[in-house]
Formats: structure tokens, sequence, C-alpha cells
């Protein structure tokens, strides 16, 4: 018999490999990986950096929204839906019900 983890480990790689199949996604090539992640291994090796690092500022999220094509924002829009898909399913399987909660609805004047 499989243990739980490893069986849901091997469920989530196949499920990514769909989506990597189904995006026509391919994988980085070093030199584009190293220079995506320098900044947050000079981060770990040296903390102190983060205090003057501008990566967060509300001027450059600003900007990368100004400056998104329309392939990008769709792309963030069916993100944003799969996301609130995925988290309503969840509240739904949680609640064993579609709308609101089991048990008795209280009454706020009778106490």
């Amino acid at each position: 018999m499989i243990p739980p983890t490893v069986y849901y480990t091997r469920v989530g790689l196949e499920l990514g490999k769909l989506v990597f199949r189904g995006q026509n996604m391919t994988p980085p090539n070093l030199a584009t990986f190293q220079s995506y992640f320098q900044p947050l291994i000079n981060a770990f090796r040296n903390p102190a950096t983060l205090k003057n690092a501008d990566f967060v500022s509300p001027q450059n999220i600003l900007a990368r929204v100004r400056n998104a094509n329309k392939k990008e924002i769709a792309l963030a829009g069916v993100t944003l839906a799969e996301v609130i898909g995925f988290f309503t399913v969840g509240e739904m399987i949680g609640r064993m019900n579609i709308v609101g909660y089991r048990g008795h609805p209280e009454h706020h004047g009778d106490h």
C-alpha cells in the first residue's frame, strides 16, 4: 500500500505535467533561472540588502500593471478565476453544503 503523502505527491506531479504541456510551457535555460533567483540568493547571503530593495515598491508594481499587454492581463484573469473556483469548491466540500452552513440558525434576540 502506498502512503498518502507519496500518492498525492505523484498525483500533483502528474497534474503539473498536464498543465505544463497544456500551456505549451518550456523550462527556462540555466542562465535565465540563475538571473531570476540571483537576488533571492543574495538576500539570503546578506539580509541587510533587503532594507534598500525597491522591487516591492508600489511604483514598480503599478508600472508592471500599466505595461502589461492583453495576453498577460487575460492570463492573470484566467488564473484569478481558477483560484476563486478552487477556493469555492473547497469551501463547498468543507461545509458539505453548497450554500451556508449546517446547523440551527442563531436567534440573536432569544438568549
